[in-house]
C-alpha cells in the first residue's frame, strides 16, 4: 500500500528535522554511510521523500553552494 499525501509530507519533516539536529550537533560534512544509515524507510517512495526533506534542511543552512556535496550520501535508489 502506498502511503498517502499526508503520510509522506511527515516523512519529509522527519526527514528535514534530522538534517536540523545533525546541523545542530556540530558536523560541517557528512560522511555518506552516517547520513544513508539514518533514513529509517524501507520503500522507495518514503526514503525519496525522506531524503528530499533532509537535502533541504541541509541547503536551508548552508545555502546552494553545498547541492554538489549532497549528492555523495544518497542512497543508490534515490537519484
Amino acid at each position: 500500500m502506498e502511503p498517502s499525501a499526508f503520510e509522506l509530507s511527515r516523512v519529509y519533516g522527519r526527514g528535514w528535522n534530522a538534517a536540523k539536529q545533525l546541523l545542530a550537533e556540530g558536523p560541517d560534512d557528512l560522511d555518506p554511510k552516517q547520513a544513508t544509515a539514518l533514513n529509517p524507510y524501507h520503500s522507495v517512495a518514503e526514503r525519496t521523500r525522506w531524503s528530499k526533506g533532509f537535502e533541504e534542511g541541509l541547503l536551508s543552512r548552508t545555502g546552494g553552494r553545498a547541492m554538489a556535496n549532497l549528492r555523495s550520501w544518497r542512497p543508490d535508489g534515490d537519484k
